[in-house]
């Protein structure tokens, strides 16, 4: 006869996880002994074994520590500076945006952007009489062209420098998703 002692399924159990820790071979051998002896002759012990020594099974049964209390506050500080960056490269677009109204204010003859609108509008009208073959081709001023040739410059320095910022803080745009996000 076996000199460890006899162990019931339910005892080898309760011991299956010091035993496999290795815990149990230290603190207590005769014990590791008997439940060695036990899981060779019982094959359902001898599963919930091979599962208690499997890596997925194991970190199943470890908990999750809990987050500290700062975690979102400390993730939305880190995420902070690119959408301050993202905002500040969008910003320094401004003033040529102002620039472009005081343009269209300016050349408009000092009565603001209702007079671009209404000879736009007439322009228009006058343009369709001419296609309908009921009026002339409409003249146009040579302060439209002027006009026109500063918002195309303005226009391509505004790209240009939207380009540069781009180039300068790629972080600070925001990446593209794709189908797989």
């Amino acid at each position: 006869m076996s000199s460890t002692p006899y162990l019931k399924c339910a005892r080898v159990r309760v011991l299956l996880e010091p035993y496999v820790d290795g815990d149990l071979e230290g603190e207590e051998p005769h014990l590791a002994a008997a439940v060695r002896e036990h899981i060779a002759g019982c094959t359902d012990c001898r599963r919930q074994h091979h599962q208690a020594v499997s890596v997925p099974f194991r970190l199943k049964a470890l908990g999750s520590p809990q987050p500290r209390p700062s975690l979102t506050q400390d993730v939305m500080r880190a995420i902070a500076p690119e959408r301050r960056g993202y905002r500040r490269a969008w910003t320094l677009l401004g003033p040529e945006a102002i620039l472009a109204a005081f343009i269209l204010w300016y050349l408009s003859g000092l009565e603001g952007l209702s007079s671009i609108a209404s000879g736009v509008a007439g322009d228009l009208q006058a343009l369709a009489g001419w296609g309908s073959g009921a009026g002339q081709l409409p003249t146009v001023p040579g302060v439209d062209v002027l006009l026109l040739l500063a918002l195309i410059s303005l226009t391509a320095i505004a790209g240009y420098h939207l380009s540069l910022l781009v180039k300068l803080a790629p972080g600070a745009m925001p990446a593209r998703r794709t189908a797989r996000d």
